[in-house]
């Protein structure tokens, strides 16, 4: 494709997919708005398919590529966002399962231990996991947090949430 001057290329499988997904998102957001516009009723869905879609329009434009006649070979050195790869190292394979497990026990805990505590609790875990030492942040950090969601689901939600503090 050729577009003032410059050649580039279309990844076509990229773009159907964004665009598949910007439809489903699209649909379901109607599908939604046509059963009830009651603000309970799409409270989350509206919101979030519409930053889904604008998450779409940012991708559409990394599906084309402008053609350039030099390549140059990629360093292995180079990190690539957009082609992640899995971690090989034992250390951040545990850190990952130690973060998968920490997710878990938060999920167990909202319940038992109120949705504040368990917060709470997972922020300091999940910051020091991934390698904050410093008490003060992680503190301050994960009393932020908590009382930011804690308060913004009660806005947000009108479910009973079980709360020890907050």
């Amino acid at each position: 494709m050729r577009f003032r001057g410059h050649a580039y290329t279309i990844d076509y499988g990229h773009l159907t997919l964004v665009g598949l997904i910007a439809a489903a998102t699209i649909w379901y957001l109607f599908d939604t708005r046509s059963v009830s516009t009651s603000i309970n009723n799409i409270l989350l869905v509206q919101p979030v398919a519409i930053f889904a879609v604008l998450m779409c329009l940012l991708v559409v434009p990394q599906c084309f590529k402008r053609v350039t006649d030099t390549v140059e070979p990629a360093k292995p050195s180079d990190y690539d966002p957009l082609a992640p790869q899995l971690p090989t190292e034992r250390s951040e394979v545990i850190r990952m399962a130690l973060l998968g497990a920490a997710l878990g026990v938060f999920v167990f805990a909202l319940n038992v231990i109120g949705f504040d505590i368990a917060i709470f609790l997972f922020c300091i875990a999940a910051m020091a996991i991934c390698g904050e030492r410093r008490p003060l942040h992680l503190a301050t950090f994960s009393l932020i947090v908590t009382v930011v969601a804690i308060y913004g689901f009660k806005a947000l939600i009108p479910f009973p949430m079980f709360t020890a503090i907050l």
